[in-house]
């Protein structure tokens, strides 16, 4: 998980953050006779999985409020760039559906910083649901930032992290899938 922020004092034109996140996730389960995954028709039988939702998020955003209350709020486009991976432990049959969409999400980030500390607590959110489709990605965080050098603030992060997406018959696709788990991060801020 990485991100960049650009923030600008031209009110008419938005700021822009560029986030990229590598997510792969490994698993095994059962089919029932006559699952299907992209080509194949699967039998009873154990298989393994592998997801790989690694994406790249570009944010269009304003700045609503700007002092010890801070509010964004934009357009993020998520850039997939991934695959699906299918094999049966009985049959072998292996199939592989890449994940290369791109979706528009809205854009909501909200942080207090607690003044005269350093100290933050914050919230992020990227959403989009339609049809029965849904997909959410929230982070909640605690922090502190120093500015012992000056120009530069170096910063300590920890939160929470918790991406689903929800598909009901998208291109014969449906899922439930969550990843979701703690996070720390170091923070350098001009």
């Amino acid at each position: 998980y990485f991100y960049v922020a650009i923030e600008h004092p031209i009110p008419v034109l938005p700021n822009i953050r560029l986030q990229s996140t590598d997510i792969t996730t490994q698993g095994t389960g059962a089919l029932s006779d006559g699952d299907t995954f992209g080509d194949i028709t699967f039998g009873t039988e154990d298989v393994e999985s592998e997801i790989d939702l690694s994406h790249t998020d570009v944010t269009l955003y304003y700045e609503v409020l700007d002092n010890w209350v801070s509010l964004d709020l934009g357009l993020t486009a998520r850039i997939f760039d991934g695959e699906g991976k299918i094999v049966g432990l009985t049959s072998l049959e292996t199939e592989t559906l890449e994940v290369d969409d791109t979706v528009p999400l809205l854009y909501v980030r909200a942080q207090f910083d607690l003044p005269l500390t350093g100290l933050y607590v914050g919230a992020d959110a990227n959403a989009v649901g339609y049809s029965g489709n849904t997909l959410t990605d929230v982070t909640g965080r605690i922090g502190y930032n120093s500015d012992i050098i000056p120009l530069l603030d170096i910063g300590i992060e920890a939160g929470y992290r918790h991406m689903q997406l929800t598909l009901d018959d998208v291109g014969d696709l449906e899922t439930d899938f969550v990843v979701a788990g703690p996070y720390i991060t170091l923070n350098l801020h001009l």
